[in-house]
């Protein structure tokens, strides 16, 4: 259990430091010149959207897994694992990283309140499908298991999200991250896998 723990961790600060998921509303917020305060709270608004998409597909997959777990014990063992190295590599050879659509059609002349609800829908849009089979052998534990692996996508998300906004905010280093977005897939791909290979020698 822990090896799916530590797995969706590092899956969700990657992602977070993904610029797609949180470049549109820094750029927003500087044109806009909004404080640091308000652009970490615009961040977190839409991050949350993000992870509840996300996690309203993670809970039925979840769900889902803890049904059959109850059926094919036996199997819960290897298919869990099997499952996240088969998907590992197909996502690691599957081209460039998966992007969220463009926020820059928000209008700035419109009311802030329209331009947070349009950045919240355009994250809430997008989930991230690639967390998915972390969420399906965690409910293979349990509601307990898959509720404590929801809370730490969404810890680590928006957490990670909000971080990097204050930061770009506050001009620090630059955050020059573009090049994780050009190898998304195969990092992705490589966490995956590790966590499936790990799942064969520990009690899943």
């Amino acid at each position: 259990m822990l090896e799916l723990f530590t797995g969706a961790l590092l899956l969700s600060l990657l992602h977070a430091t993904i610029p797609n998921h949180w470049a549109p509303v820094l750029a927003v917020a500087r044109a806009e010149k909004w404080p640091l305060r308000r652009a970490v709270g615009v961040t977190a608004v839409a991050g949350l959207a993000h992870v509840l998409s996300t996690v309203g597909i993670g809970l039925a997959l979840g769900l889902l897994g803890w049904q059959l777990s109850g059926r094919f014990a036996r199997a819960a063992g290897w298919v869990g694992p099997g499952l996240l190295m088969g998907i590992g590599v197909l996502y690691a050879f599957s081209g460039r990283g998966h992007t969220h659509p463009d926020s820059s059609p928000v209008r700035l002349r419109r009311s802030r309140r329209r331009v947070v609800l349009g950045l919240a829908a355009t994250m809430f849009l997008a989930p991230c499908l690639e967390i998915q089979t972390f969420f399906l052998g965690a409910g293979t534990h349990g509601p307990a298991a898959l509720a404590g692996l929801m809370g730490v996508y969404l810890l680590a998300s928006v957490s990670a999200m909000c971080a990097l906004v204050a930061l770009a905010h506050r001009g620090l280093g630059r955050l020059r991250l573009d090049g994780l977005a050009r190898h998304e897939r195969q990092l992705t791909g490589a966490v995956l896998v590790l966590v499936g290979v790990t799942g064969f020698f520990v009690d899943w």
